[in-house]
């Protein structure tokens, strides 16, 4: 019921690409213009010549900055993850390569960036370099993919070659102009005509045999990290390599070279560095000790303004050697966001970044930092629009509550004391209170909380402690009769009459789980369903329920109230169905046209149609209130979670896992899939009904922008 990702305090906008609709009732087009907020940020790039710093990360995410104070987002049209980019030696021409084949090109100093087509994506590339001396490029990945171009990264040709493994790392050895390759299985392969031909070797080790991850060019060496505490090293421009152990489990994460100090340092994951001086062949291990304890080792950098080096990691890590190494002062950045990696702009300049959008910098060598954005890594189950204003309100795991005030442009966390923080909740529901604008917010383990200043602060309602086994994972809301009733899964209803402040216990015996429920206020009734069949009814406000028959023993994933047919529906596994026409007294399955779960069902506003969806991409339509349903075809294959109404429109849009986007003009007899700049999965979304925005929330939170055109 939780997770380990931790909590930040904002948003940062990532990506952007267009897609044109076509709206009903609207002369002109919608073109929607996806951002992801909280992506991984995992590497970076400084072009000299246009004086700018890219960083890169997971769903197509590429920033650019030529002050370290204004970040703008690159337009790039995909998803994938970008594992590298690379410069010519003009800077003119940027490659971005990345999962599922990806390669894009910009000739603007990544500003703006276009896909290039290939004949084949069925691989991963790793990374990319340019060759100045031979002006080629080359890419290489998974499968034994390597990938080259000689006209300027316009068109790709792959080099045949047997094998059948993951290439990791390229490197041009700056003397020789060699261009040096490594892998998985102790590969290395050497170019001596610009990527054209290579020399594949596989070093020698005892099982496990290791991957070479990184190369990298010291005074008059060369060393190639790996894992297991080896690395390679070599004298001769990577014609020959020599197998070093540590003797130990650490997977190496970085070098670096302390000329003051004539000093080599090895970073690892393990917390531990390991250095050599000058002249000296034997490795020293040290452990880079911070408040007590060893952290995850993710960059380090010699700083010659303050002739130190600056390592950071992850779990807030960040310290400072004035010794070359041997011994550590912590760094206080301000925060205890991990660091994925440090770019380094020269003059004591630096750049932090890593998950969730996180960004820091640094112009006084790491004396302050600034926080450009905060980090956001934790999966949000909901999200509201507040009426009458531009705020959006999300919940989630750890307890987690964000607030954004501009319509999902920037967010910020709000703190909620909780009586046991070692036990934060995962606030599965929340919902408006519609009468006092009250919001409530309800999760496992056993808590209600409720904010009367649209999210800002919040009180607890209830609380009971994760002894108890108390799981909320459904609010219910009736405006008529101003009650509200929280669903318990194991049967301990809690039903409110004062708009959410106190909470009465109703106590349902079933040894079925409830999850989910509807309320039909024009009948002044409640319903809560779950597991295998169980349906439960409540006609005063939630303060008394009985058990009705349902005549099913499949679980019910869903409930609908539809006010339009006075009719109520219930929706389950195997396509399973219910319809009641009595205030959910009685139940009766109609055929749904499908063996798939059902688990949400909306209704067009324009033509009256209703619309069930489900797991793997099912979407049934009624045109008769329900009586029958007719199959539609979704061309998707993933679970569907949600439906909307598009404001202005009224088009339908139905959101769900893998960065699914359904949009439909015709009252869903057809839809099309609308791009979302990320294949995670959402699981809720809202509409602020102002601005047209759209913002999806889950495994990332995606903000959709309509302009007309």
């Amino acid at each position: 019921m939780s997770s380990k990702e931790l909590l930040a305090c904002a948003l940062l906008f990532i990506g952007c690409v267009p897609l044109v609709c076509h709206a009903a009732n609207r002369d002109a087009p919608i073109r929607y213009s996806a951002r992801v907020i909280n992506p991984k940020l995992t590497g970076s790039l400084y072009e000299p010549k246009s004086r700018t710093l890219l960083i890169w990360g997971t769903d197509g995410t590429i920033l650019y900055s030529t002050d370290l104070n204004t970040w703008n987002y690159a337009d790039t049209p995909i998803d994938a993850d970008l594992a590298r980019i690379a410069s010519d030696a003009s800077g003119k021409v940027l490659i971005a390569v990345g999962e599922r084949g990806t390669i894009l090109r910009s000739e603007d100093a990544g500003r703006h960036w276009q896909a290039v087509p290939l004949a084949a994506s069925d691989f991963d590339l790793r990374t990319v370099v340019h060759h100045a001396p031979g002006g080629a490029w080359i890419a290489v990945g998974s499968r034994g993919t390597i990938l080259r171009s000689t006209d300027g990264g316009k068109a790709w040709s792959p080099l045949p070659n047997e094998l059948n493994l993951t290439l990791q790392t390229l490197f041009v050895e700056p003397v020789s102009d060699a261009i040096l390759m490594g892998g998985e299985a102790g590969l290395i392969g050497r170019s001596t005509d610009a990527g054209a031909s290579w020399h594949v070797t596989q070093v020698k080790m005892q099982d496990p045999v290791t991957p070479v991850t990184a190369i990298h060019s010291l005074e008059n060496e060369l060393i190639a990290t790996s894992a297991l505490g080896r690395f390679l090293i070599s004298t001769d421009r990577g014609e020959s390599w020599r197998l070093v152990g540590m003797g130990d489990g650490a997977y190496f994460t970085d070098v670096a070279v302390d000329p003051r100090s004539h000093a080599t340092l090895l970073a690892s994951h393990t917390g531990d560095l390991y250095r050599r001086g000058r002249g000296n062949n034997a490795w020293k291990r040290i452990e880079l000790l911070i408040d007590g304890q060893k952290r995850f080792i993710s960059a380090i950098r010699y700083d010659a303004p303050s002739q130190s080096l600056i390592a950071v990691g992850h779990h807030g890590l960040a310290a400072r050697s004035t010794d070359g190494g041997r011994q550590w002062q912590k760094l206080t950045i301000g925060f205890d966001t991990g660091l994925e990696s440090l770019a380094q702009i020269g003059d004591g300049r630096f750049v932090g970044f890593g998950e969730g959008g996180y960004i820091v910098t640094t112009v006084n060598s790491g004396k302050s930092w600034r926080r450009i954005s905060p980090e956001l890594s934790l999966n949000l189950r909901e999200v509201v629009a507040l009426p009458g204003s531009d705020a959006m309100v999300a919940s989630g795991e750890l307890g987690g509550i964000l607030r954004s005030a501009d319509s999902g442009q920037t967010w910020e966390s709000v703190d909620v004391t909780y009586p046991n923080m070692n036990t934060p909740p995962n606030l599965r529901s929340l919902v408006i209170e519609p009468s006092s604008n009250a919001l409530i917010a309800a999760g496992a383990p056993g808590t209600i909380i409720r904010s009367e200043d649209g999210g800002r602060k919040w009180h607890i309602a209830h609380w009971t402690p994760l002894e108890n086994e108390e799981a909320f994972p459904w609010i219910l809301s009736d405006p008529r009769q101003k009650s509200l009733a929280v669903i318990e899964a194991r049967g301990s209803i809690y039903s409110s009459q004062d708009t959410g402040r106190t909470w009465q216990l109703s106590k349902l015996s079933t040894e079925r789980e409830l999850w989910q429920g509807a309320v039909a206020s024009n009948k002044s009734t409640m319903l809560a369903a779950g597991q295998r069949g169980v349906a439960a009814r409540s006609i005063d406000g939630g303060r008394r329920w009985s058990l009705v028959e349902t005549g099913t023993d499949e679980d019910l994933f869903g409930s609908y109230a539809d006010e339009r047919s006075d009719t109520m529906f219930l929706l389950g596994g195997k396509g399973t169905l219910l319809r009641s026409t009595d205030a959910g007294l009685k139940w009766h399955r109609v055929s749904s046209g499908t063996e798939r779960s059902l688990r949400r069902l909306l209704r067009d506003s324009k033509s009256g149609a209703l619309i069930a969806f489900g797991e793997h991409g099912s979407i049934v339509r009624s045109t008769d209130d329900g009586a029958s349903w007719q199959l539609i075809v979704s061309n998707t294959d993933v679970e569907l979670r949600k439906g909307l109404l598009e404001p202005g429109s009224g088009n339908l849009v139905i959101v769900g896992q893998q960065g699914t986007i359904l949009r439909s003009t015709d009252a869903g007899k057809s839809w099309q899939r609308v791009f979302s700049h990320t294949p995670r999965h959402f699981r809720s979304a809202g509409f602020n009904s102002r601005t047209g925005d759209l913002i999806l929330v889950g495994e990332r939170i995606v903000r959709l922008s309509p302009t007309l055109h």
